[in-house]
């Protein structure tokens, strides 16, 4: 098994790790920081690995915090796409299925494109075609003029089935709450799916990630619909089914009736300790913001332990792909703190240092 194990991973292993020199450092993430302006960060972000991704994606020497959120949407897009293509067998369809992820997130800004009326290319600036092809499907879908229609004009056929099992809840409550949670569930049965052709002690590294974030958003989820006051249906609606342990955690935090229960709730699983610390912070701040940047702290260094130790396991794959999904959170993050003139000190505590 371990000499399969090398065998399997030993190319993707390496080019991994290339890739993972180029991330950025402290001492980057520092001078980024330390800009005065946000023209002045856009200059220091450009002597980085992210350079040459600023100049092709725009013809203006400064773009705007929304092109720059774009341009970083469709380099990780491409760079993943990149990826999936040199790799074989499960470990390319698994990465392949990590790609539907941009898929789901830019047809959710298409669906709520088109059920806002918005223009073709408002409507576009957020969806990340990583093909011609798909970049003219989508040019398409935003011309549909109606969500109903948008469905019926969607090439993927497996797609288009979970989002018409949605469609009367989205006619009745106009909402694309229903639609946009179709869609990640569509995107987790993929990656699911493709965990089930590898050894059970590979998967669980890989489904451990994912379990967490999709309990965690439903907790943030429902904690936004109590402070609104939304109704029990409209709770249920708003949170994402996943693997049993998720929906039975989930389940049992939709049926209590205040924040302290739900974090009780919590704290009786496997997340015991970061609930409890979760709570303090809640109870402390009453942010939701606040408890959001905890979450994806203690997720980061979930992801962060993926890399460490044997290397030759798919969890280094993903590892990767989730260090380099925060760092760009992390330079759009610092690009608005910049902007806005907020403070080294407010700014450092917007971001996920490893």
């Amino acid at each position: 098994m371990g000499h399969r194990s090398v065998s399997e991973f030993a190319f993707v292993n390496a080019r991994i790790r290339g890739m993972k020199s180029r991330l950025l450092r402290i001492s980057d993430y520092e001078r980024l920081i330390q800009t005065g302006s946000y023209e002045d960060f856009i200059r220091v972000l450009m002597t980085t690995a992210y350079g040459p991704l600023i100049t092709r994606g725009v013809s203006t020497r400064l773009p705007s915090i929304d092109d720059l959120a774009v341009i970083l949407s469709r380099g990780f897009a491409e760079m993943v796409h990149s990826l999936s293509r040199s790799l074989s067998g499960r470990v390319q369809e698994l990465t392949a299925r990590y790609m539907d992820m941009f898929l789901a997130e830019s047809l959710k800004s298409i669906v709520r494109g088109v059920h806002v009326k918005l223009g073709r290319d408002e409507t576009l600036r957020f969806a990340a075609a990583v093909t011609p092809e798909q970049e003219h499907i989508f040019r398409q879908l935003t011309d549909a003029g109606s969500v109903q229609r948008l469905i019926e004009m969607l090439p993927y056929t497996d797609v288009k089935v979970a989002l018409i099992t949605r469609l009367p809840l989205y006619e009745e409550l106009d909402s694309t709450v229903p639609l946009e949670v179709a869609l990640d569930e569509w995107y987790l049965d993929g990656i699911s799916t493709a965990l089930e052709r590898f050894p059970p002690e590979d998967a669980v590294r890989v489904r451990n990630i994912f379990e967490s974030r999709v309990l965690f958003r439903n907790l943030l989820a429902i904690l936004r619909a109590i402070s609104l006051q939304w109704s029990q249906r409209a709770i249920e609606l708003s949170t994402i089914r996943f693997t049993a342990h998720v929906n039975t955690l989930t389940s049992a935090m939709r049926s209590r009736p205040g924040w302290r229960e739900i974090f009780a709730q919590l704290q009786s699983g496997a997340h015991s300790q970061v609930a409890g610390r979760l709570a303090r912070i809640y109870e402390s701040s009453q942010s939701i913001v606040e408890l959001e940047m905890a979450i994806e702290d203690y997720l980061a260094q979930q992801i962060k332990s993926l890399m460490t130790a044997y290397p030759f396991h798919i969890g280094t794959v993903f590892g990767f792909l989730g260090m380099k999904n925060y760092e760009m959170r992390n330079i759009r993050s610092i690009a608005v703190g910049v902007e806005s003139g907020e403070s080294p000190e407010i700014i450092r505590r917007m971001i996920v240092i490893w």
